[in-house]
């Protein structure tokens, strides 16, 4: 079997996750940069898969399944890192993994259905604001600031909540409009 564009794309963006994870742990300013630029790449190659897909009709059940699952694994090893160098409450984590590991399960127990579970307008904003918030506060850690200016603190928390708010959202979203497999698969 020979992956398309879109699916080599999803599979590096998985690939660049951990990668993002690690560069953020080493301290330097030199890894935090690149685990910045890395980000914004893997962000970059969920729009560019998606548009290839689409535009030449390159859409495959493997990237249906592989595309949300590395833009989770993508955004969530980063917010674990922010969180861990104290930048993003820890708490959050466990609401952003939470959703994620909630809303697999069950896209996986849809595909054990014959459902195909695809993401919503919700999930995408959900993932977008995400996104900007895991870009922002490693951007915030390059700037290697003694203190985070107020306003820069605030453009954050701001960014956090709206990404909290989208993220639980969406995961009732998902368990709503998919409420019949769920009872199906219970009976």
């Amino acid at each position: 079997m020979s992956l398309n564009w879109p699916n080599r794309l999803t599979i590096a963006r998985i690939i660049m996750a951990p990668v993002v994870m690690i560069l953020l742990q080493i301290g330097k300013p030199e890894a935090r940069w690149a685990a910045l630029i890395i980000f914004v790449l893997a962000a970059l190659t969920d729009m560019v898969d998606g548009y290839l897909a689409r535009k030449y009709g390159w859409i495959s059940n493997l990237g249906k399944f592989l595309d949300p699952l590395a833009d989770k694994l993508l955004v969530c090893l980063a917010w674990i890192g922010l969180a861990d160098l104290g930048f993003i409450p820890l708490w959050t984590v466990a609401v952003i993994v939470a959703r994620e590991l909630l809303v697999s399960s069950l896209r996986a127990i849809a595909a054990y259905a014959g459902v195909l579970i695809l993401p919503s307008k919700t999930g995408k904003w959900k993932a977008a604001v995400q996104m900007f918030t895991v870009s922002y506060y490693m951007f915030l850690t390059v700037l290697q600031l003694n203190s985070i200016p107020e306003y820069l603190s605030v453009i954050g928390e701001i960014s956090i909540w709206i990404a909290l708010l989208l993220t639980v959202i969406s995961g009732f979203h998902y368990f709503w409009r998919n409420r019949s497999v769920l009872q199906r698969l219970s009976m």
